[in-house]
C-alpha cells in the first residue's frame, strides 16, 4: 500500500512540501523564504541560501541565527547542478534535536540538491525567457509612423507564466500614398514555429497591402498565401487603413477582436467584424468596414490575451472598456501602454498581450465630418460625435435639440433604406457660419422602396417642421439629404 503524504516522517513530509513550493514559482524571493519559515524554527535553528551564479546571483535568504552572518552553522553543503556550484546551504541543526529526529544530515543534502536543481531551472527560464524577448521583439517593427495628426503607439506583453515565444503582433507602416496601414493579429500556439508563423503573417499583409485596395482584400490575399505554406495552423488578424487627410479608418478582421473606438466624451463603441482565421477556409469571407476618428478620440486594436487573463471573457472587455474611458479623458502619448497597466493594475496577464493605439489630438473644428458604415449599431456613436460638435457652437439649446433629432431622424433612414443587399458608407458633414448651420447626410446606395424619398414615413415631415430648409436629391446611385438652419441670436455669445 503506498503511503500518504500524511503517513511520511516530518523529513520526508517537509522535502515533498518543499519540491512543490519550487515548483510552484521562479520568484526564488519567495519561494525559499517561505520553505525557510517551514524549517525554522520548527526543525532547525537556523537557515542560510545564498546564490552565486546565474540571474539571481547575490541573492540571500537567511532566518533564525543564521540571520548574522557571523553566526556558526554545523552544516555547510554546497548548491550544484549539473557539475556546475550555483550557491550554498548552511543550516544550524536543533540543539534538542528536530522532532522525530529525522532532520539529520542526509535530509539537508537532498534539500540543498532539489534547491539546486530548482535554481538551475530558473536560469534556464531565464535564458529561454531573454531569447524569447529578443526574437519577439526582433519580428515586431523598431518604430511606428509619426503624423501631425495621429499618434500611434504599441505595447507588448508576453505571459506571465510562460517563457515561450508567441505569435502576437502588431504592426504600423505608410503606404505610398500617405496613407497608413496597421495590422495587429494572433497565431495559434507558442514557440519558434508560431513565431515563425508571425513573421510570414506579417510580412504577407504588408505586400498585399500595397498591390490589394481594401483591406477586406488584404487578408484574403494573405490567407491564400497562408494555405499555400502552413496548413494546418490558423491565424487570427485584424489589417487596417487610416486616411490622416480625413482622420477615416477602414478595417477587415479574420476571427479576431474588433477594434474598439473611445470618443472624448468617453464613451466607447466595441466596432463590428466579422470574417474566418486565416488557414481554416479558402476564404476569409471578412468585409471592410469604415469610421472616422473624431477629434480626441482613441483607437484601440489588441489581441485577446487583454481581456480573457481571467478567463471571463465579459467581465475582460468591461475592465478594457472602463481603461478606454479613463485614458481618453486624459490624453497620453503612450496610450497603448497605459491602457495595458490600467487594465493589468491589479491582475497578471496569462497570454501574450499585443496592443496598437491610434489616438487623434483634440482640437476645435470648424467642421464636423465623419464615414461610417451603414449599420444601426454605429447610429448612437455618430450621434454622439455631432452632438459634442454642436455643443460648441454659439447656437442655443432649442436649436441644438432641432439638429439633433433632425439629424438623426435623416442619418436613421439612410442607414435603414440605403442599402438594400450590400453595405456601403454613409457621410455626414456640418458647417456653421454666420448663424447658418448646413448638415448634408449622404449615402451611395439604391433605396429600398422606390416612392419618392419625401413621402417616405414621417421622419421628413418632422425634418422640414424642425430646419429652415430640407432638400432631398435623390439619384440613380445615391441619395443627399441637405438641411439648413438659421440659429437664434443667443444672447451673451
Amino acid at each position: 500500500m503506498r503511503p500518504t503524504e500524511h503517513s511520511l516522517s516530518p523529513s520526508l513530509r517537509f522535502l515533498a512540501t518543499t519540491s512543490k513550493t519550487l515548483a510552484s514559482s521562479y520568484d526564488f524571493a519567495r519561494t525559499l523564504a517561505h520553505i525557510a519559515d517551514s524549517l525554522v524554527p520548527a526543525y532547525a535553528d537556523g537557515f542560510r541560501v545564498t546564490i552565486r551564479a546565474g540571474s539571481m546571483r547575490g541573492a540571500v535568504v537567511s532566518r533564525g541565527t543564521l540571520l548574522d552572518e557571523a553566526a556558526r552553522a554545523d552544516i555547510h553543503l554546497p548548491l550544484v547542478a549539473r557539475d556546475r556550484e550555483v550557491g550554498t546551504l548552511l543550516v544550524a541543526s536543533r540543539g534538542d534535536g528536530a522532532p522525530g529526529g529525522t532532520f539529520d544530515r542526509h535530509t539537508f543534502e537532498e534539500l540543498a540538491q532539489r534547491i539546486a536543481v530548482a535554481i538551475d531551472g530558473a536560469d534556464i527560464y531565464a535564458d529561454q525567457s531573454q531569447v524569447a524577448t529578443a526574437l519577439t521583439h526582433t519580428l515586431l517593427p523598431d518604430r511606428l509612423p509619426e503624423h501631425p495628426r495621429l499618434r500611434f503607439d504599441a505595447a507588448y506583453l508576453p505571459a506571465g507564466s510562460d517563457a515561450i515565444v508567441g505569435g502576437d503582433w502588431y504592426d504600423a507602416f505608410e503606404l505610398p500614398d500617405g496613407r497608413i496601414a496597421a495590422s495587429i493579429g494572433d497565431v495559434a500556439g507558442h514557440g519558434l514555429r508560431a513565431a515563425r508563423i508571425m513573421g510570414d503573417v506579417r510580412e504577407a499583409l504588408r505586400s498585399a497591402a500595397r498591390e490589394a485596395d481594401s483591406p477586406a482584400r488584404v487578408l484574403e490575399r494573405a490567407n491564400t498565401l497562408f494555405n499555400e505554406h502552413d496548413a494546418g495552423s490558423m491565424v487570427t488578424a485584424t489589417f487596417a487603413v487610416i486616411d490622416p487627410a480625413t482622420a477615416t479608418f477602414t478595417y477587415a478582421v479574420a476571427g479576431h477582436p474588433a477594434p474598439v473606438l473611445a470618443l472624448a466624451d468617453g464613451s466607447v463603441q466595441v466596432l463590428p467584424g466579422d470574417g474566418l482565421p486565416l488557414g481554416i477556409a479558402p476564404s476569409v469571407d471578412a468585409q471592410d468596414w469604415t469610421f472616422t476618428m473624431p477629434p480626441g478620440s482613441l483607437l484601440v486594436l489588441y489581441t485577446d490575451g487583454l481581456i480573457e487573463f481571467d478567463r471571463d471573457v465579459i467581465a475582460g472587455q468591461a475592465r478594457m472598456i472602463e481603461a478606454m474611458s479613463e485614458e481618453v479623458a486624459t490624453p497620453n502619448p503612450a496610450a497603448a501602454r497605459s491602457l495595458v497597466g490600467r487594465v493589468f493594475e491589479n491582475a497578471k496577464n496569462t497570454d501574450d498581450v499585443a496592443v496598437l493605439s491610434i489616438s487623434i489630438a483634440e482640437r476645435v473644428e470648424r467642421e464636423f465630418a465623419f464615414t461610417f458604415s451603414a449599420i444601426a449599431a454605429a447610429v448612437p456613436l455618430v450621434r454622439r460625435a455631432y452632438t459634442r460638435y454642436l455643443r460648441a457652437l454659439p447656437i442655443g439649446e432649442d436649436d441644438r435639440f432641432a439638429v439633433i433629432t433632425a439629424a438623426g431622424e435623416a442619418i436613421a433612414n439612410a442607414v435603414e433604406h440605403a442599402y438594400a443587399d450590400d453595405r456601403g458608407n454613409v457621410s455626414v458633414h456640418m458647417r456653421f457660419a454666420d448663424g447658418v448651420l448646413d448638415v448634408s447626410i449622404e449615402d451611395e446606395g439604391l433605396w429600398r422602396t422606390t416612392t419618392a424619398c419625401e413621402e417616405r414615413g414621417r421622419g421628413f415631415v418632422m425634418m422640414r417642421a424642425l430646419m429652415t430648409e430640407v432638400e432631398i436629391d435623390h439619384r440613380p446611385r445615391g441619395t443627399t439629404v441637405r438641411l439648413r438652419l438659421r440659429a437664434a441670436p443667443v444672447r451673451g455669445r
